[in-house]
């Protein structure tokens, strides 16, 4: 590995320095020889090669010259009359020199005015840029009155002869058209905002591209801007609530911590649950290889898609219906993100710096009993037990140690960005290097990646082209211990768990221990664990593109994602569990990857009114996985900690496992459009997979769409404001088969070990039940959408309505005992997701210094089990229809009070102070559910309580431009959605207390004979329990103020300058009292934080 990287670094070296000479400044001389690659150019890229070599500016008049016409040009260095000379050879066209000007204008026509100035011309010059100050190359600079114009050249300058009272239009594909009443001789700085509701804009969708006007399918596009923050180590986080079906989850808000996408709900039960993501059309391997810890402790689940750098991607496309995601098959069930990096532009080389730097705070944490609380209520718990009271002085504690405040500090976030973009005609490239580093709101915790993108396009000849997009990144992760709870909870739970009234240390200097719990590990000790995780990833993708003929395409494409990590772990002696163990080493490595090899074939025609594209392709891709693991304990130092696991007096255990599979398919595509008012599109892919036994191995997967845009129909033509209207529809299937590579066989694995005189013997056991008859997950999904734009698209809105059914799901069945197996997967069942989704986007107020958008996505989505078939209901009384993410329990009925009935009551064995339950269900005669009271609380009365998923999503964002101020704020919210809250059912128990755990201060208020007007229990034992029950299912709708930035763009000399503060997860208005409404609830999860920060970004 060491061996491919130095080469890979030399290579990178090398082609970066071959850039640089390529890219030499050339002489701007009006007498230099122009260089010309090819022999057929468009009319504007003849104009942006001669104004960049040479010291020329074109003027020609709009309605004369067709800058997309095709012209043949000399290849050889001529210089710009023999270039332009033999490229209007034959056409209408001629030129004409006037000092530094070139005007062009048809034959036989008058010469257009030239540049001189009298009482009635003046020259007006300019520069045309984005938001962000970038130099925008080729936009076309109009007046309106004279009908002369120009374009901008490699830096954004122009330079135009007008009239008095001159009106400018300025204009760029995928910008938003500027109109400027020219005053006075001041130069003018134009910028122009993306227009992300253009119609010809060109949308990436699998295997190719299409204008956006003709997708039959549902895509959503989201642009740079939109998913891009110094904040954020992924862009995962970024997508929540900016695309309409598609619902992010913040797993864990550790650095680094993990995100879940569901796109159009819950497809799967057992099998993968995640979408598939392609990076510049490589199908990445998405799974997880981030290695276990060893031990009982271990860190939160992390985002393998850190590795890639946020501010390397120009956008990405949700594909969320069959019609768009069939083309990738078998793993398209759950949806299919295309991620699109930034590549090189035409234009002299311009490096862009972006540095920021913040902090973060906690969001929200809880209050716990302080030192004399927990005494308090210790002694008490102690007296309702029958016991006499420990603490003999309680108020002697005072506030006591607070554990939470002990573990955490203030986060800090650093980014820094260099990036290196231009090109020419032949050869563009891009050079981006990053580093990120965040150091988490808990000590000890803290992510850092460096990243290095090369991305390049060359142009080998007039058909031939090859281009190369390549990523090395570097992370490196510092774990907290998460743990569980009880005497394996970790940093986290112990701030709350630990009693307040103990000191971090005792007399002798030692971490304290809790006298009433001695097996719970002290927070702060947990702190000295050493658990650091490096993990390096290397992407190369090549592809080479062979045009014999304007209308057919032959694209062969390679590449490579191969990830490693190691993480290495010591538990010391100086934490209660590594006292023990005499310290707890272990080092686990893991590697792999996948290749891909592709060869497609695209015909793409115009006949009159009809259009044809037409895919055919062949793709392999091979995934490869294995570990190495080795922990040994009983250490008699622990100065070596991780480094020397071989000084371990317990024999160390280690461990190897290796896997493989490959994925081969056919894929074919058709789109059929007649006169831009009747759209088609067929999709068809044949999936071959060796994760199945080889009669069932291949899965074919359909689709089918159209639509009718009737906006281009003649009966339209009176309703100027409509500028569009579109009705699609579509049918399709796609698969599933993320499962295990094996799990149609019989896999053996270690059993016990038997002594045969002085021989140790191993044995060899079955693990789970083969199934040959095993197969493809398959999702059915139907899709109706209308699109609609008002006033040139002013306003523009989405309506779609779906239905997924998934059939033949993947479950692992567990086995019966006596059966000698674990679990064997099979094929039962099927599950459904119908939902509504909404998009609107208007562009409220578009001036030359004042610009409004709005953007709001609007999601509902129900899940539910279709059919069961014969599956055991989770619960007596449950239904066969509930949701997949079901929450079952008891109903909580109240607290028992003295004088109530508890003995002839459903609950006999309880006292006052218990909870109380509802009886709402028993049993029939043959055993079955039956719905009513039975006079008993057991199984029957546990009943469906909700589900995790909510009612509804929204995002709501708002961009404004004043000037040279930009102000940006999203919010996204939630209604509906249950959880279940584990910290309050956990830490508001009074009887754990008495247990020697601390709790909420609420538990002040828990029930008492005294203290009736409460729903907190009084500790007292309950024999039905006290944990699980609808008195902790909560509400988790929220509003939240997600991001907000505000930027200043500026020129320092000629020097573009932006500078910016940020912020993320500013406020939330919730009704749930656990952390956060979105991020995981468990007893140890990391507190949500909110991120301040401030940057700089200049290019030159």
């Amino acid at each position: 590995m060491k061996k491919t990287l130095r080469i890979m670094k030399f290579t990178l070296f090398f082609i970066f320095c071959l850039l640089m000479q390529l890219h030499a400044e050339n002489t701007y001389s009006q007498t230099a020889n122009v260089y010309l690659n090819g022999s057929s150019l468009t009319l504007q890229e003849l104009i942006s090669e001669i104004e960049n070599q040479t010291g020329y500016l074109f003027i020609y008049s709009k309605q004369d010259v067709d800058l997309d016409q095709k012209l043949k040009v000399k290849t050889v260095g001529k210089t710009v009359a023999d270039i332009l000379n033999k490229a209007f050879k034959g056409t209408e066209l001629n030129y004409k020199f006037t000092n530094n000007y070139i005007s062009l204008y048809k034959k036989g026509t008058v010469e257009p005015e030239t540049v001189k100035q009298d009482e009635k011309k003046r020259i007006v010059t300019g520069r045309v840029t984005d938001i962000q100050g970038e130099s925008i190359i080729g936009a076309n600079v109009i007046d309106i009155k004279s009908k002369t114009g120009t374009i901008t050249d490699f830096d954004g300058n122009f330079s135009l002869s007008v009239g008095e009272d001159a009106v400018l239009v300025v204009s760029f594909i995928g910008y938003i058209e500027q109109r400027i009443t020219v005053k006075g001789n001041t130069p003018l700085h134009i910028n122009l905002k993306e227009d992300t509701q253009k119609l010809d804009e060109v949308i990436v969708v699998g295997y190719g591209s299409m204008k956006k006007s003709d997708l039959t399918g549902s895509v959503v596009s989201l642009k740079a801007d939109d998913i891009s923050s110094p904040n954020n180590s992924s862009f995962v986080q970024m997508m929540q609530g900016r695309a309409a079906g598609v619902v992010v989850t913040q797993s864990s808000a550790q650095p680094g911590g993990a995100a879940s996408i569901k796109i159009r709900g819950t497809s799967s039960v057992n099998a993968g649950k995640t979408p598939l993501y392609v990076v510049d059309g490589f199908p990445i391997d998405n799974t997880n290889f981030y290695p276990g810890s060893g031990d009982v402790f271990d860190g939160p689940k992390r985002d393998p898609l850190n590795s890639i750098n946020p501010s390397d991607i120009e956008s990405m496309e949700v594909l969320k219906d069959a019609s768009a995601t069939a083309i990738y098959g078998s793993r398209a069930a759950n949806g299919v993100i295309l991620i699109t990096t930034k590549k090189g532009k035409e234009g002299k080389a311009r490096i862009t710096f972006n540095s920021s730097f913040g902090m973060q705070v906690i969001a929200k944490r809880f209050d716990v009993l302080d030192g004399r609380e927990f005494a308090q209520v210790y002694n008490e718990m102690q007296v309702l037990n029958g016991r006499e009271p420990y603490y003999k002085d309680v108020e002697s504690f005072g506030k006591g140690t607070d554990w939470f405040k002990e573990v955490t500090r203030t986060g800090m976030v650093t980014n820094h960005d260099v990036t290196m973009q231009g090109g020419n005609l032949n050869t563009k490239y891009l050079v981006s290097g990053s580093y990120h580093r965040n150091e988490g709101i808990v000590k000890g915790s803290s992510f850092e990646r460096y990243s290095f993108r090369l991305n390049l396009d060359q142009k080998i000849s007039e058909k031939l082209n090859f281009t190369i997009t390549s990523l090395l990144s570097n992370t490196t992760d510092n774990n907290i211990i998460a743990g569980t709870r009880a005497e394996d909870t970790g940093v986290l739970g112990g701030a709350y768990a630990f009693p307040s009234n103990v000191p971090v240390r005792n007399e002798e200097g030692k971490f304290s221990d809790n006298p009433h719990y001695v097996l719970m590990s002290n927070p702060v000790s947990l702190l000295d664990i050493d658990d650091k995780t490096r993990s390096r990833r290397v992407m190369l993708n090549a592809s080479l593109t062979y045009t014999p003929t304007d209308y057919l395409f032959f694209k062969i494409q390679a590449g490579m994602d191969m990830q490693n990590a190691k993480r290495e772990y010591y538990n010391p002696t100086t934490t209660r569990k590594g006292a023990g163990a005499g310290g707890i080493a272990s080092v686990t490595a893991t590697q792999g990857g996948s290749n891909l090899l592709e060869a497609t074939a695209t015909f793409k025609k115009s006949f009159g009114k009809h259009k044809l594209d037409v895919l055919a392709g062949y793709t392999y891709q091979d995934f490869l996985f294995e570990d190495l693991s080795a922990k040994a304990t009983n250490f008699f130092t622990d100065y070596f900690g991780y480094n020397n696991i071989g000084i371990g007096e317990e024999r160390p255990s280690v461990g190897t496992t290796k896997s493989k599979n490959v994925l081969i398919s056919g894929i074919a595509r058709a789109n059929y459009n007649y006169d831009d008012r009747y759209l088609f599109t067929a999709t068809f892919r044949a999936d071959g997979s060796s994760k199945f036994e080889k009669s069932k191995r291949f899965g074919y997967f359909p689709s089918f769409s159209a639509a009718w845009r009737i906006s281009n129909e003649a009966f339209m033509k009176d309703f100027t404001s409509l500028s569009n209207l579109k009705f699609r529809i579509g049918y399709g299937e796609t698969g599933n088969q993320d499962i295990g590579n094996n799990s149609y066989m019989t896999l053996l694995g270690k059993g016990y070990v038997y002594i045969f005189g002085d021989r140790v013997v191993s044995t060899l056991v079955p693990n789970n039940a083969g199934n040959p008859l095993l197969m493809w997950e398959t999702a059915k999904q139907f899709n109706v959408g209308v699109d609609a734009g008002f006033f040139d698209n002013r306003i523009s809105a989405t309506l779609e309505y779906y239905q997924t059914t998934t059939d033949n799901l993947l479950l692992e069945f567990a086995t019966p005992a006596y059966s000698g197996y674990a679990s064997q997967w099979r094929n039962a069942g099927k599950i459904q997701n119908k939902g509504v989704e909404f998009t609107l986007n208007t562009r409220n107020i578009s001036t030359r210094d004042f610009q409004w958008e709005t953007t709001l996505t609007v999601t509902h989505n129900k899940n539910l089990w279709k059919d069961r078939a014969g599956l055991p209901l989770p619960q007596l009384g449950a239904s066969e229809h509930d949701p997949v993410n079901a929450i079952y329990g008891y109903v909580f009925d109240g607290i028992w009070q003295e004088g109530d009935d508890i003995k002839g009551s459903a609950q006999p064995n309880s006292v006052p102070g218990n909870i109380r339950y509802a009886d709402i269900g028993g049993r029939d005669e043959d055993g079955k559910f039956k719905l009513g009271p039975d006079g008993k609380i057991d199984a029957a009365d546990i009943t469906y309580l909700g589900t995790p998923d909510p009612k509804v999503e929204f995002g709501f964002g708002n961009d404004l431009t004043y000037k040279n101020w930009n102000l940006n704020f999203f919010f996204n919210a939630r209604v509906g959605g249950k959880t279940f809250n584990q910290f309050r059912s956990y830490y508001e128990n009074p009887a754990r207390v008495f247990e020697g755990v601390n709790a909420f201060k609420s538990v002040m208020n828990r029930w008492t004979p005294t203290n009736t007007n409460t729903n907190i229990h009084s500790g007292m034992s309950n024999p039905y329990g006290s944990e699980y029950n609808s008195l902790y299912i909560e509400n988790t709708s929220f509003l939240r103020l997600k991001s907000v930035r505000l930027t200043y763009n500026t020129r320092i000399g000629a020097v573009p300058c932006s500078v910016y503060v940020d912020a993320q997860n500013v406020f939330t208005i919730t009704d749930y009292t656990g952390y956060d409404p979105e991020v995981d609830g468990s007893y140890n999860g990391y507190p949500p934080c909110r991120t301040f920060m401030a940057g700089l970004r200049v290019s030159f």
